[in-house]
């Protein structure tokens, strides 16, 4: 949490903002509100349109209240209707709906930008661009991997490629070799992963290593298994791979060597 909601804190902080900007500004500084407790008083004003004029926290009913500026309807009417109060106030509420609308339009930029996208937006992106979230984690590392995901295609079925989107995903570079099968790998296959430590002695001439250069107890068992969606979705349908950690370095056992020269005490313990 970075900040504690109060009204010292919300208080006119996000007044010459735009609303889309002030409402990603909120959004940023307290993580843990949700969306629907901004609530937006639009009024008639000289500034440019959805200028954030005033923010308030409503202790009363938790919520953070914008007024911003926005204009009527009714200035569209001839000029003896300008002046009727009730028509004015009434013309508004439909100006409240349509804000919305216009305020998404007018910002429809925004939503191809994977860092700048609204949460609810990123399923979509994803499937435009075939990403499977079951691959992916939290919604940073879904972000930061939709913006490498265009350039990722170019690559898409070559080693580079296969390597860089393990990369994203992990946070390590693998070292991928071909033509070669450790004696103690994970099998990447079409139903399950099953760990194999026996080598035959032709099924490495198809097939692909994916080493990664730590122990298998860096990463938990979710990463792993979503590292090995990615490498059977991603690597040719004709060969196999395997999935690879850095070996546990044993330690070595201190041996005590008892000769007739040993002298043993209950006390003292064993001198040679």
């Amino acid at each position: 949490m970075k900040n504690v909601l109060s009204k010292r804190t919300v208080k006119s902080r996000y007044t010459g903002y735009n609303i889309y900007r002030a409402k990603k500004r909120i959004m940023q500084d307290f993580p843990q509100l949700e969306e629907n407790k901004i609530d937006i008083h639009y009024v008639e004003s000289p500034h440019p349109r959805f200028t954030v004029l005033n923010s308030v926290y409503n202790e009363t009913k938790g919520v953070i209240e914008l007024e911003a500026s926005s204009g009527n309807p009714i200035r569209h009417l001839p000029s003896n209707y300008q002046g009727n109060g009730f028509l004015r106030g009434f013309l508004m509420i439909f100006q409240h709906i349509m804000n919305d609308t216009t305020i998404t339009l007018d910002n429809m930029n925004e939503y191809f930008r994977p860092m700048e996208s609204p949460a609810s937006f990123l399923p979509v992106l994803a499937d435009w661009l075939g990403i499977h979230l079951d691959t992916l984690g939290g919604e940073d590392e879904i972000r930061r991997f939709l913006q490498y995901a265009i350039p990722l295609y170019r690559y898409r079925g070559t080693i580079p490629g296969l390597q860089a989107h393990l990369a994203i995903v992990s946070g390590i570079v693998p070292e991928i070799y071909e033509e070669y099968k450790p004696y103690s790998s994970m099998l990447i296959g079409s139903e399950a992963d099953t760990e194999s430590n026996v080598m035959d002695s032709d099924d490495y001439r198809n097939s692909i290593t994916i080493h990664f250069p730590v122990s298998r107890s860096k990463f938990s068992d979710t990463l792993v298994r979503r590292l090995s969606l990615i490498v059977q979705r991603e690597k040719p349908v004709h060969i196999m791979a395997y999935i690879s950690f850095e070996a546990v370095k044993k330690k070595q056992r201190k041996i005590t060597v008892i000769n007739t020269d040993t002298i043993m005490g209950v006390d003292e313990g064993i001198t040679v």
